[in-house]
């Protein structure tokens, strides 16, 4: 079995009021989900930057913190007849309040669209559980 690594990003704004990135994915399945990326060069901190700027267009002139989660996201799938394990390190970055998202910029074309949520309707959006999992685990850090 093919083991990729990567992260998984809750991102935020606003800490007294927080409003999370939730994407609308379009490529190769359609549901709500957190911003996520293979790990690139070995560096998950760089990766978090480079995820945010291709998945979101939030420059890294808006990134006020990145703090490790102590978490990772696991799950499997198969493709083309190969079994598929991923192992993304969750992450929590705070974003300046005058953030905004623009999925247009994604050199992938995989959302549609991208908003900032409140907690609960992002955990209503979300498709994957472990998506939740992680929300989940991001807020109980940040309250």
């Amino acid at each position: 079995m093919k083991t990729e690594k990567g992260v998984i990003i809750v991102a935020y704004k606003n800490p007294r009021n927080p409003r999370f990135v939730i994407l609308n994915r379009k490529k190769n399945w359609e549901g709500w989900e957190l911003p996520k990326g293979h790990l690139e060069k070995d560096d998950y901190r760089e990766t978090v930057r480079l995820e945010l700027k291709e998945e979101a267009g939030i420059n890294e002139v808006h990134i006020r913190e990145i703090e490790e989660l102590d978490f990772t996201a696991e799950w499997s799938f198969e493709d083309g007849g190969k079994e598929i394990k991923r192992e993304y390190k969750a992450f929590i970055v705070q974003l300046s309040e005058n953030t905004f998202i623009d999925v247009n910029s994604n050199p992938h074309d995989e959302h549609e669209q991208g908003f900032f949520f409140r907690k609960e309707d992002a955990k209503s959006l979300l498709t994957h559980k472990n998506n939740i999992e992680v929300l989940e685990k991001a807020v109980s850090k940040i309250e």
